[in-house]
């Protein structure tokens, strides 16, 4: 079966369109309505978000399917709300209120939609796979720091956010999103440079120094109710012939994690499948 081949009709251009369309709108009988002002039944709608849903999951897909969702959506938003953007600072202290408070909790506090939150990680997560031993040493201390504030009884700190206009260009840059970007770098020569520049960068996270820092601020991080499993930290990744292989953790998006693997080959993954090693 073709992974992207439309559910109902709904090409997952589309489904990603729509899912831009009901960002903001939380209550699922709101949500088939609105799909409703645009054509979509409430039948063709139900299907489409239990059968993308469930192809993002398929874990024979390798976050195929995922990854094209995210680039997609992120274009979506991009075009119809514009960018909502904040300063590293304030991207870990939302993902620090996050881990406190849960996604729903934080979110309605700083009065950000998931479609914010979307483009606003899609940014830093670029810009932490750029600089993946600078920069996610640094968000992972910040995060730790403001997580133990909260625990202990802290107000959430105020964040600023901007907010451009409809139609610019997504959130993490084109190389990132791009289709045309996307499908230059499937060439083989492109393949060849990524998973190159993917094990170097794999190679200097699994140094034995940057390691126990790593471990150290997953362990920490699990003492404060998070989870383990952050940016840098080495995994083993469950596949579906039984077996568990090794890769590290270069992104964090919610539940998705991208992984690279000794070879320098990298996927999606959803953290149900990795655990520590």
């Amino acid at each position: 079966m073709d992974p992207y081949a439309p559910i109902n009709g709904i090409s997952l251009e589309r489904y990603a369109e729509l899912g831009a369309e009901i960002d903001g709108i939380t209550d699922p009988a709101e949500q088939t309505a609105k799909v409703g002002t645009l054509g979509v039944s409430p039948a063709d709608w139900d299907a489409a978000c239990k059968g993308w849903t469930a192809r993002m999951q398929d874990m024979r897909l390798m976050g195929q399917v995922a990854t094209r969702y995210m680039q997609l959506y992120n274009q979506a938003l991009a075009a119809k709300k514009g960018v909502a953007k904040t300063s590293f600072e304030d991207y870990c202290t939302v993902s620090a209120a996050i881990s406190v408070f849960g996604a729903e909790g934080a979110l309605n506090h700083y009065k950000l939609s998931q479609g914010d939150w979307t483009t606003i990680s899609a940014h830093w997560t670029t810009e932490l796979s750029r600089d993946p031993m600078n920069l996610a040493v640094r968000r992972n201390q910040l995060q730790e720091q403001e997580t133990a504030r909260l625990r202990s009884g802290g107000a959430p700190r105020p964040i600023q956010v901007q907010r451009t206009a409809g139609g610019q260009p997504p959130a993490g840059g084109a190389a990132a999103f791009d289709p045309n970007a996307a499908m230059a770098a499937s060439m083989q020569a492109s393949q060849a440079n990524q998973q190159q520049w993917m094990a170097y960068s794999a190679g200097v996270i699994n140094q034995p120094g940057v390691q126990a820092a790593v471990q150290m601020a997953g362990a920490m991080n699990m003492m404060g109710g998070g989870s383990p499993l952050i940016v840098g930290r080495r995994v083993l990744v469950q596949w579906n012939d039984g077996n568990r292989y090794p890769a590290t953790i270069i992104q964090v998006n919610g539940p998705q994690m991208q992984v690279v693997f000794p070879n320098g080959q990298n996927m999606w993954v959803e953290a149900r499948f990795l655990t520590p090693a």
